[in-house]
């Protein structure tokens, strides 16, 4: 199952509030007003409720946020019109991944309880003032979750909708995550992801259901918990040569085919038997069957069955079983010149 319609919701912002631990101890929220043009029932603006706590065993979330995020979706994001969006859950698009979308580093999100004593230690101290600059501003906003319904007067789910557990794995699905995208005025933007601390970091490709072995993110970021699904990165995708010189992709092409370069960071041989790189549209390019990539060593892939897109993209790298090992994205602006490498470390 999934979200019952997901989509983007793009205005200006205009208003912010937040709910303390002396207000709401169970399920507090940030709410972010909005003004979309079309007016709303909470004073002329729509609502974004954004969960600031879990209701869960494990209270905290996770936040990743990046004032400079640079991705392929940027693009796509500035030329949205105000208003909802309703997008597909699917790859190639504008839909949000945490795990397949290659945005963030999984493992550089900060594990936050909602309000406590002192100075940055909590999801409010961290998000609260990007919202009220935002608002000073009357930054334009984008919002990815599902639409309140039927009165679709606001947004809410604006985290991560897959790798829950009990009765809210209903909700999970793939290419449908929530999050909150600020636009600033030299044109950058700034990301606030959010997922809930007990969410799986590994999820099923077709359910967006946990996988067996996977810890949550908690134990992922904290290095608690003995996973059976390892998350140490031990093949990294170091660059890739997008943009070849010449037509690449065509017959008549006779120069250096795109190209992908992994670096075993393990003290032991890997072997990249049943390993795979999957491009921005999740086509498949698979490894030779025979390669063994020493401590340290470097293997170049070829991706003539997963070309590599000009206009920005993703490359994310499997293992056997299906399970991500690493993930990098690319911009337009990172592929313009013709025969480069572009470097991910």
């Amino acid at each position: 199952m999934s979200l019952k319609e997901y989509g983007v919701w793009t205005g200006k912002a205009v208003r912010v509030s937040a709910e303390t631990a002396a207000d709401d101890p169970h399920t507090p929220h940030i709410h972010l007003f909005y003004d979309d043009g079309t007016g709303g029932e909470y004073d002329n603006a729509r609502r974004a409720s954004i969960n600031v706590k879990s209701g869960s065993a494990i209270s905290e979330l996770v936040v990743w946020i990046n004032l400079n995020f640079t991705h392929t979706i940027t693009e796509k994001l500035s030329a949205l019109n105000q208003g909802f969006t309703p997008l597909e859950n699917k790859a190639n698009g504008i839909a949000l991944d945490y795990i397949r979308g290659n945005m963030m580093n999984l493992k550089e999100g900060r594990v936050l309880p909602h309000d406590i004593p002192g100075q940055e230690n909590d999801v409010l101290d961290l998000v609260f003032p990007l919202l009220k600059s935002a608002v000073q501003r009357q930054a334009v906003v984008h919002l990815f979750g599902e639409p309140y319904l039927p009165a679709r007067q606001g947004i809410h789910d604006v985290h991560m909708n897959q790798g829950s557990a009990g009765k809210f794995s209903k909700y999970n699905d793939v290419w449908q995550d929530g999050g909150l995208f600020i636009e600033n005025s030299d044109g950058s933007y700034t990301s606030i992801l959010i997922a809930f601390a007990s969410q799986a970091a590994h999820t099923d490709e077709s359910t967006g259901n946990a996988l067996p072995g996977s810890n949550n993110l908690k134990q992922l970021i904290t290095h608690s918990g003995e996973p059976v699904i390892a998350d140490d990165l031990r093949v990294a995708i170091i660059g890739a040569l997008v943009n070849p010189v010449g037509a690449e992709n065509t017959p008549h092409h006779t120069g250096r085919p795109e190209t992908v370069w992994l670096m075993n960071r393990s003290p032991t041989p890997i072997s990249l038997k049943g390993w795979s790189i999957l491009n921005k549209s999740e086509k498949v390019q698979p490894m030779a069957d025979e390669i063994v990539l020493a401590p340290g060593g470097i293997h170049t892939v070829e991706m003539n069955k997963a070309p590599l897109s000009n206009k920005g993209g993703l490359l994310t790298l499997l293992d056997n079983n299906g399970v991500k090992v690493d993930g990098v994205n690319y911009t337009r602006k990172q592929a313009q010149q013709e025969g480069y490498i572009t470097l991910f470390r």
